[in-house]
């Protein structure tokens, strides 16, 4: 790997680790709805021009109810989740269970997709769900009300990621990773932003505070700002960066950014959250890591695809549910 495409990987997971702590900011203030809205709406804004230049719209239209369904396992559910969870738990913690990602995807491909399962792959599942409830054994972490339902949630919310891999290798093979994340950011920003203006934040009381500028306008500019970089930074700019390091490195070299991901969350929070970072929360970093590189060591390719056209990208498949939260 180039030092440049190092730079670029190392860009990229520090940009994707200040999310959580955006998350921190805006979610109390926007709610988990308004959050979630915002965020794939900006994303749309910045990919979707892109989209429509390389000529690539006409797949999205044929696609829609595919993308419908990634767009509610890929955003709708795992963003509102982790806006929830961002509620209760430090950045840094959410960051370490984001890392859990990809050893859902392996037991998901095993369950779904009947991917093998080796004798290293069931050990680094395992490993890295020691790590889990190491982690959960922090108190520290887990001082406030609804901290342990929080952590579920946050879990929860990685499952849907991996499920999305899946689902994306069976039904959305065919699409470029440009046109799959535009597609599926729009799907989710048609779907969730009627409802956000609706709802309004929560301190909006009742559905008229919700369609109100009043309502709007008593969101601080910290609460804005920070929706607005996990829109065009955590989400837009980034995919961008993401992609052009597939061209250059391949998806498999792109997708360790995962692995340098959770160290800067919790960086990320301790310096502008003041959050604490204990020597269990280093361990089970490192626990939940090795196990997720050894559940994805030696990964076979899926059972045979439904629904979709043979000669399938692998690189296509796993982008729809990339490392970014």
């Amino acid at each position: 790997m180039k030092p440049r495409d190092l730079l670029e990987l190392l860009l990229l997971a520090a940009i994707w680790g200040s999310s959580f702590l955006f998350l921190r900011v805006a979610s109390p203030a926007l709610g988990p709805l308004g959050v979630a809205a915002i965020r794939v709406t900006g994303g749309t804004l910045m990919l979707l021009p892109l989209v429509l230049l390389h000529r690539e719209g006409s797949a999205l239209l044929r696609h829609w109810p595919q993308l419908a369904g990634a767009a509610l396992l890929s955003c709708i559910l795992p963003f509102l989740g982790l806006g929830q969870a961002a509620r209760h738990l430090p950045a840094g913690l959410l960051s370490i269970l984001n890392a859990t990602t990809p050893m859902w995807g392996a037991i998901v491909g095993w369950l779904w997709a009947n991917e093998k399962l080796s004798v290293w792959r069931a050990a680094g599942l395992a490993l890295g769900f020691i790590g889990v409830a190491v982690l959960a054994s922090d108190g520290h972490q887990f001082e406030g009300t609804g901290a342990h339902w929080a952590a579920a949630l946050a879990l929860g919310s990685t499952l849907m990621y991996a499920f999305a891999v899946h689902y994306n290798k069976r039904y959305l093979g065919t699409l470029s990773p440009l046109s799959n994340c535009a597609g599926t950011l729009a799907m989710a920003s048609l779907v969730l932003t009627g409802p956000a203006l609706w709802m309004g934040p929560p301190a909006a009381t009742g559905h008229a505070a919700g369609l109100s500028m009043s309502a709007w306008g008593a969101v601080s500019h910290e609460a804005w700002g920070a929706v607005a970089m996990l829109a065009l930074l955590c989400t837009g700019m980034a995919y961008l960066i993401f992609y052009r390091l597939i061209d250059r490195i391949g998806a498999s070299r792109a997708l360790t950014v995962t692995f340098l991901i959770p160290p800067f969350g919790m960086v990320w929070g301790a310096l502008f959250l003041g959050e604490h970072v204990s020597i269990m929360m280093v361990g089970s970093t490192a626990l939940i890591l090795a196990g997720t590189w050894l559940s994805n060591q030696g990964a076979a390719l899926p059972a045979p695809k439904l629904g979709r056209t043979s000669g399938e990208p692998v690189p296509h498949a796993k982008l729809s549910a990339s490392p970014q939260r």
